[in-house]
């Protein structure tokens, strides 16, 4: 098994997500979707890799004992605002990282999920799916903090507010990026021209000449 030595814990590395990401990108690719729906689906199946590698991993399994004397239960934070308010009151840039990194957590999923379920195309039903996923991730990190017995993640709502604030964001400027054709024109030019494409540009060419 893949583990690492950190203090007095050995952990289980985010690495080990790649293994079950691997074979669900193979199907993606393999489906021969639109490449609208397959650029879409593997940028969620990316972005929710990459979250729970950083977010639920690394994962103690030996080691724990000494953390639940020393540390126990503890540090998490249920006011909302209270996180953010401090943080801003003390910039340093320790806490403009973690006030960026929270925001930019979720961007990804203002772009793919309008794009896979139509549903959350109305910002509302979107607002939900994105606070949803916030909360969904500092729930996670706290079972697994009860788990091992010791705050190994600190619990945040201020985290979940700023994972669904940037999220959000996100989804009106990709919105206005579809409205003005962008999207289109980035995607037609991944493709590449096509053989009809190709053909037209050939007899422009000629013409011109």
């Amino acid at each position: 098994m893949i583990t690492f030595t950190d203090g007095q814990l050995v952990l289980i590395p985010g690495l080990v997500v790649l293994f079950p990401a691997a074979p669900i990108a193979a199907w993606i690719w393999r489906r021969h979707a639109d490449t609208r729906w397959t650029l879409l689906a593997l940028l969620a199946l990316i972005h929710v890799t990459l979250v729970v590698a950083l977010t639920i991993f690394p994962i103690p399994i030996e080691g724990q004992a000494f953390y639940r004397q020393t540390r126990g239960m503890g540090e998490d934070n249920l006011v909302p605002f209270a996180t953010i308010t401090w943080q801003l009151d003390h910039l340093n840039w320790s806490n403009v990282r973690q006030l960026v990194g929270n925001a930019l957590a979720l961007v990804p999923l203002g772009i793919y999920g309008p794009g896979l379920w139509p549903a959350l195309r109305d910002w509302r039903r979107f607002l939900v799916a994105a606070a949803a996923f916030g909360v969904g991730i500092e729930l996670a990190q706290y079972a697994g903090s009860l788990i091992e017995g010791f705050t190994y993640r600190v619990t945040d709502v201020d985290d979940a507010i700023m994972n669904a604030s940037g999220a959000v964001v996100a989804f009106f400027v990709w919105r206005d990026m579809e409205r003005r054709h962008v999207v289109e024109r980035l995607v037609e030019r991944w493709r590449g021209p096509g053989p009809a494409d190709g053909a037209a540009d050939r007899a422009a060419d000629r013409a011109a000449r």
